[in-house]
């Protein structure tokens, strides 16, 4: 085997032992353990110790007690999520909203846009649109899950078709319902001075944002802005988003399959090699054997 070949082989050992040695110690295994279950040096041991702890990847938190480092990612492992925006549309099929409690806030050529706030399902804004159709605002609020979007939309959904139907003699076209505006931010405090005030950065995803409602017909995007949070990561493509959460643990599953592979690569080498030997004999002998001996 070529020097380079061998200096190849080695650096993959390494690598393989650092993987080895810090799963060991997420697992909260002692140094001394690890030493006698594996029948490795201690010295050797704390060698490799040492050098995961200048990497960051490890602490020391007592006498040879050691944990992993939670190392915080851009992306943040454990971010803060919120539904900065969500609007949805629905036209209005029969009737006409009236009441003297609904409130002005701009004036428009032909007609006067009203409000009304609700205190229902964490708080709704709901507007009329010139008796054609409403568009409901709901206030922004932070998620456990993504699910909850979705949950929340159709709950609004049915919320006011029974109170319109109840209140107002208004009929609302239920199943041309359509989300209009969607923006779901998450923050990011590890990169919260790569942004300056005022910055806005936009994504064009080249695609449609993941429907709510079968008439949803958004454009993908995603954003970094200072809004909600100091910087934040936002999008209206829940598509986007579940990838955009989920990078830190996937991150985590390449480091795991980086681990194998590492571990596999010097027999899975010398595997090949010895099959590419079979091969070159076997190419070699048909060669030399006469077309005749196979008639």
């Amino acid at each position: 085997m070529e020097k380079k070949e061998v200096d190849k082989e080695v650096k993959v050992q390494k690598s393989s032992f650092y993987l080895f040695l810090f799963n060991r110690i997420k697992e909260g295994k002692t140094p001394s353990s690890i030493s006698k279950e594996y029948q490795i040096p201690k010295q050797k041991l704390q060698y490799y110790l040492n050098q995961l702890k200048k990497g960051g990847f490890i602490e020391k938190v007592g006498y040879k007690s050691w944990k992993v480092k939670v190392k915080e990612f851009s992306l943040g492992t454990r971010p803060t999520t919120n539904l900065h925006a969500l609007q949805i549309n629905i036209p209005i099929l029969s009737g006409e909203i009236k009441g003297s409690d609904w409130e002005v806030k701009e004036e428009l050529r032909n007609w006067t846009p009203k409000y009304k706030t609700l205190d229902i399902l964490g708080g709704l804004t709901i507007k009329n649109n010139n008796n054609k159709s409403i568009s409901i605002f709901a206030h922004s609020r932070d998620l456990k899950e993504l699910k909850e979007i979705d949950a929340l939309s159709y709950d609004i959904v049915n919320f006011a078709l029974e109170w319109f139907k109840r209140d107002f003699n208004v009929t609302l076209d239920l199943f041309n319902a359509e989300v209009k505006s969607l923006h779901i931010a998450t923050q990011d405090k590890v990169s919260e001075d790569m942004q300056k005030q005022g910055d806005r950065f936009e994504l064009d995803l080249q695609k449609k944002a993941e429907k709510v409602f079968p008439k949803d017909k958004i454009d993908g995007k995603a954003w970094i802005d200072g809004s909600p949070f100091t910087f934040t990561a936002e999008t209206n493509d829940k598509e986007w988003k579940r990838a955009y959460l989920s990078m830190p643990f996937m991150m985590e599953e390449i480091a795991k399959a980086t681990h194998y592979i590492a571990l596999n690569y010097a027999s899975h080498v010398k595997l090949v090699e010895k099959a590419s030997k079979v091969m070159e004999k076997l190419d070699k002998r048909l060669s030399q054997t006469k077309l005749t001996e196979f008639l």
